[in-house]
C-alpha cells in the first residue's frame, strides 16, 4: 500500500506581503503616526518648574487648584507686561524664579501697590529692600518650627526648610521664620509702603511633590491666598517687560535692553511636525524596496572561442539565422575592407568594387554574398559561411 504525501504550501513572509501591498503599509504607518500624535498632544503641555499649570512633581498645579477651589482666581501670565492687574489691593502677585529678573524689573515689582510673593530668594531683591539678608544654602532639607510671631508661619507650625536659606541680621520690619540648625531662615515677611513682600526662600514647599509634607500646604495656601485674585508669573530670562496695573505702569525698561521678539509665529511647531510627517510618508512611498541579497560572481576572463560558440548556440536556439548571417557578413566585410585599404566610412559600392578588382569575381555575385537576402534555414546559413570564408581567403591571398 503506497501513501502519497502532499507538501503544504509555504506561506509568504510578512515582509513579502508588505511589499506586495505598499498602500496598505503606508496606511498602517499613517494610522500609527496619527495615534502617536493624539497621545502626545493629550499630555500636559506645561513642564515649567513652579508653574501653576504644571502637573509634574516640580510644578505647582496642586496648590493652584486648591486655591481655585477656595474661590481664589489664579491667573498665569507668560510675561510681566501681561499682568495688567485691575485691582492691586485685592490681587497677590506671585513671582517664581526671581533670580532670572533684570534689575529694573525688580525695581518695577517693588513699586507694585499690593502684596508680592516670590517663590525663591534673590540677592538683588534682598538688597533692593534693604532687608539686611543674603542668600545661602544648607547641606539639606530639614523640618523647622516657625519660631516667629507671623500668623501664617504659626498656622503652618512646621515646614520643610532648606536647602535654600537666607542669612543675616533682619532690618526693622523684616520677619524671618523657620530657622535651620545653622541659624538660617527659610521664610521672610517684609512690610513695605506699597504692600507686603513675602519670600518663600525654599520654593520646593509649593511643588506638587512636597505640598502634602509637614505644614507646607498650610503655609503655601495662607501666603498665596490672602486675596481673591492671584497673578502668577514664572520668570523668563528672555522677557524684558515690566508689570502693569491699574493706575500705573511701573517703570520703562532701559534702552540698552533689547525687547525679545517672538522667534516663531503661532502655529509653527504644528506646521513643522506636519511637514516632517509628510516627508516621512513620501520617503516610505518612493523609497527603494530592497529584496534578498543576491550573490554575484566575480569577473572572469572568457576565451574568445568560448564566447563565439556560446553566442552561436544562442542564435541557433532562438532560430535567428538572419541575425547570425548579418553579424558574419559585417565582420567579414570589415576584415576585407581593412585588407584592401577601404575606410569604414566608405559605402558598400566602394567595398564591392575593391573586392571585385582583388578577386576578379562578378560584381553582382559579390553584392549578393555580402548584402543579399538573409538565409532562411541552417543549411543556407552554413552555405553562406562557406562562401564568405572562400571569398575572404581570395582577398587575403598574397
Amino acid at each position: 500500500m503506497s501513501v502519497d504525501y502532499a507538501r503544504a504550501d509555504v506561506r509568504p513572509s510578512l515582509a513579502r506581503r508588505a511589499r506586495k501591498r505598499p498602500i496598505a503599509l503606508l496606511a498602517a504607518a499613517l494610522f500609527v503616526a496619527i495615534v502617536v500624535v493624539l497621545v502626545w498632544s493629550s499630555k500636559p503641555q506645561d513642564y515649567t518648574p513652579l508653574s501653576p499649570d504644571n502637573a509634574a512633581g516640580d510644578g505647582a498645579r496642586a496648590a493652584a487648584e486648591i486655591l481655585r477651589g477656595q474661590g481664589v482666581d489664579v491667573r498665569k501670565v507668560a510675561t510681566l507686561g501681561a499682568a495688567r492687574v485691575a485691582d492691586p489691593p485685592t490681587t497677590t502677585l506671585v513671582i517664581a524664579e526671581p533670580h532670572l529678573l533684570q534689575e529694573y524689573q525688580v525695581q518695577a515689582l517693588l513699586d507694585y501697590p499690593g502684596d508680592l510673593v516670590t517663590l525663591g530668594a534673590d540677592d538683588a531683591t534682598l538688597a533692593a529692600t534693604a532687608s539686611g539678608l543674603s542668600t545661602s544654602s544648607d547641606s539639606g532639607s530639614t523640618l523647622a518650627l516657625a519660631a516667629c510671631d507671623n500668623d501664617d508661619a504659626l498656622a503652618a507650625e512646621q515646614v520643610e526648610a532648606g536647602p535654600w536659606t537666607v542669612l543675616g541680621t533682619p532690618a526693622a520690619g523684616v520677619t524671618t521664620c523657620f530657622p535651620t540648625p545653622s541659624g538660617a531662615a527659610t521664610y521672610v515677611d517684609l512690610e513695605r509702603d506699597a504692600g507686603r513682600l513675602t519670600i518663600l526662600v525654599s520654593p520646593d514647599i509649593v511643588t506638587n511633590e512636597r505640598l502634602d509634607q509637614a505644614g507646607n500646604a498650610a503655609l503655601t495656601l495662607r501666603t498665596l491666598g490672602r486675596h481673591e485674585n492671584v497673578v502668577w508669573y514664572v520668570a523668563d530670562g528672555l522677557d524684558t517687560s515690566v508689570p502693569t496695573w491699574e493706575g500705573g505702569d511701573g517703570i520703562a525698561p532701559p534702552e540698552s535692553v533689547p525687547v525679545s521678539p517672538d522667534f516663531l509665529p503661532p502655529g509653527t511647531l504644528p506646521a513643522v511636525f506636519a511637514l516632517g510627517l509628510a516627508v516621512m510618508v513620501t520617503a516610505l512611498w518612493r523609497a527603494r524596496r530592497f529584496g534578498p541579497l543576491v550573490r554575484e560572481p566575480l569577473p572572469v576572463v572568457v576565451r574568445a572561442s568560448e564566447a563565439t560558440r556560446g553566442r552561436a548556440r544562442l542564435y541557433r536556439r532562438s532560430r535567428a539565422a538572419g541575425r547570425a548571417a548579418a553579424a558574419l557578413r559585417a565582420h567579414a566585410a570589415t576584415r576585407m575592407g581593412a585588407r584592401l585599404g577601404v575606410p569604414r566610412a566608405a559605402g558598400a559600392d566602394s567595398l564591392v568594387d575593391a573586392i571585385t578588382r582583388a578577386t576578379g569575381r562578378d560584381r553582382g555575385a559579390i553584392t549578393d554574398l555580402l548584402y543579399g537576402a538573409p538565409p532562411t534555414s541552417d543549411a543556407a546559413l552554413m552555405t553562406l559561411i562557406t562562401e564568405l570564408d572562400t571569398l575572404e581567403g581570395e582577398v587575403h591571398r598574397p
